[in-house]
């Protein structure tokens, strides 16, 4: 019986140590945090540029007119892996952005980011 009782108390103080990680002091600066987060779309600027010219370029360029941008499965070559697909897609939608006279403004620090057409990569 004293066992069941440990047991109930060990369980009990786990599952208030737990809701208390889901209350305010977990959340705090996560508002502020998400919307410091800017879209894709937003890294791409160019002089004079309006956000509906960007959009349409955007979309010419092969991205999703929520200003995203995923690969298309249906695009993909005979042979080609899932992943060389992705990034051939991505780097021709970069460097048709480039061509349309955008460029990147995010971070380009890493050595991933800089082997990219968007970070000056060929």
């Amino acid at each position: 019986m004293k066992r069941r009782a440990n047991c109930w108390a060990t369980l009990s103080l786990i599952s208030l140590t737990l809701a208390g990680c889901a209350g305010p002091g977990l959340t705090t600066g996560r508002d502020a945090y998400l919307k410091s987060i800017k879209p894709y779309l937003a890294y791409w600027q160019k002089e004079g540029m309006t956000e509906e010219g960007r959009l349409k370029d955007w979309v010419a360029c092969g991205g999703n007119e929520r200003g995203t941008f995923s690969w298309k499965v249906k695009q993909q070559l005979p042979d080609e892996t899932d992943d060389a697909a992705r990034t051939r897609q991505n780097f021709a939608f970069q460097r048709c952005m480039i061509r349309s006279d955008y460029h990147y403004t995010g971070d380009c620090s890493s050595k991933y980011m800089r082997s990219r057409p968007l970070c000056g990569a060929p």
